[in-house]
């Protein structure tokens, strides 16, 4: 068995991890029940760059992601070092140029290239991941004749690795009469105004629906303008049934989840749509909310191989009465919308599902589906195999692209030091 390194660029001392940390506690579990032995650095739990030069001279095999990756790859011993991707951060934060400036994106981009020069082996979320970064890869000079000749489908030098979940839940029963709809934290690269104006919407039909947002644990981490957004178009509105909770601790979020009915996402389609695996849609199915969202192609293909929910890309062929029933409110009505209105179509879906417990069940069923064919276990099987006998890549010295000729991207502390000075 191996000694395994996890160093995870984001805090884990305070119980509540976001996708990032989620998925480096479950790597850790995953491969301690393999019997590997295992150490985790974070931030806040001794990731350092003298802890970075003494653990990687301990161990066989690291495991790294995102931009702690330049500290590592410039102070750990030479060991067979994963780069994880799954999380394809360069698109994510593009969303944050006119707030910000070019600084995220250049830094994203050095650290990604450095990343993909010096890694041994790298996992992705999906195909369409594999694809993108394979033509990174070859840009880099990591995707070369020579391992291509001895691996055609580049396997030893990537793997996918999607997302996973924990054990299956017993199913709870949910109120479908007063549904509690969940979002979850809000990024700047969602849409949580047609959130909003989708569950304002179903209160016709349905006026005890609620609709809840969770604040992020790490907000240093990640710009918050759309969560200010949401606020504060709550409150401009008078929107009570919009709430903002604190994220739910790691071990306590199953509890949290099965307060909610239905999970909603609305975000506008883009290229980081198009490689994103959500974090949260493994979530919300392993507790067996069924989903309505925006078009994304990864979150498109398991909610329609599973029948978990219900993709609002263009507007629905079979169009709901606006006018229905309320039990002990004789009848009440949508307020008339344009038929491109996103948030009627959302609204729509919603009370597809709702209004039809069969509907609801055969969806709770598939997530259900869902939640056996993805455990953790499963999922990480090209990292489990890695571990089992790690190795360097033996191309990439002779045919990586050489970053001498351009400064090292600056390492979290370089940054840190940098905002304490300013």
């Amino acid at each position: 068995m191996s000694r395994v390194l996890l160093v995870c660029p984001e805090p884990l001392g305070h119980g509540q991890p976001a996708g990032i940390g989620i998925r480096f506690l479950e790597i850790a579990r995953v491969l301690r029940d393999d019997g590997h032995a295992i150490t985790m650095l974070s931030p806040d739990t001794g990731l350092g760059i003298d802890s970075i030069i003494t653990q990687s001279a301990a161990h066989d095999v690291a495991i790294i992601q995102g931009h702690v990756a330049n500290a590592f790859f410039q102070h750990a011993q030479p060991i067979p070092t994963v780069v994880d991707l799954y999380d394809p951060f360069i698109v994510e934060n593009l969303h944050y140029f006119a707030e910000r400036g070019d600084e995220v994106f250049r830094h994203d981009h050095a650290t990604l290239m450095d990343s993909l020069t010096h890694g041994d082996y790298f996992l992705c979320a999906s195909e369409a991941q594999r694809l993108f970064y394979l033509g990174l890869l070859l840009a880099a000079g990591r995707l070369n004749p020579v391992l291509f000749e001895s691996d055609p489908r580049l396997e030893s030098l990537i793997g996918i690795a999607p997302f996973g979940v924990q054990a299956p839940r017993l199913p709870k029963p949910r109120d479908l009469s007063a549904p509690a709809i969940l979002f979850g934290g809000i990024y700047d690269w969602y849409d949580p105004i047609a959130a909003i104006d989708a569950v304002a919407l179903v209160r016709q039909s349905l006026p005890n629906a609620t609709l809840t947002f969770t604040t992020h644990p790490n907000p240093e981490l990640t710009p918050q303008g759309k969560l200010a957004e949401a606020m504060e178009y709550a409150r401009a509105n008078g929107h009570a049934f919009v709430r903002f909770e604190p994220w739910a601790a790691y071990e306590e979020r199953a509890v949290f989840f099965e307060r909610f009915a239905l999970a909603l996402l609305t975000f506008p389609r883009s290229i980081e749509t198009d490689l994103s695996m959500r974090t949260r849609v493994y979530d919300y199915l392993w507790c067996g909310l069924p989903i309505v969202t925006s078009s994304a192609p990864g979150t498109d293909e398991l909610l329609t191989r599973y029948d978990a929910g219900v993709v609002v890309g263009t507007p629905p062929s079979r169009r709901l009465s606006t006018r229905r029933p309320a039990a002990g409110n004789g009848s009440e009505t949508l307020p008339p919308q344009p038929p491109g209105t996103p948030a009627f179509h959302f609204a729509e879906a919603m009370l597809s599902i709702l209004r039809d417990r069969a509907r609801y069940e055969t969806m709770a069923d598939g997530a259900r589906r869902f939640v056996d064919e993805h455990q953790w276990h499963r999922t990480l099987a090209p990292l489990r195999a890695f571990c089992n006998a790690p190795c360097a890549e033996e191309t990439k010295d002779a045919f990586a692209t050489k970053p001498a000729l351009t400064p090292r991207p600056p390492s979290i502390f370089d940054r840190l030091k940098r905002r304490l000075r300013a």
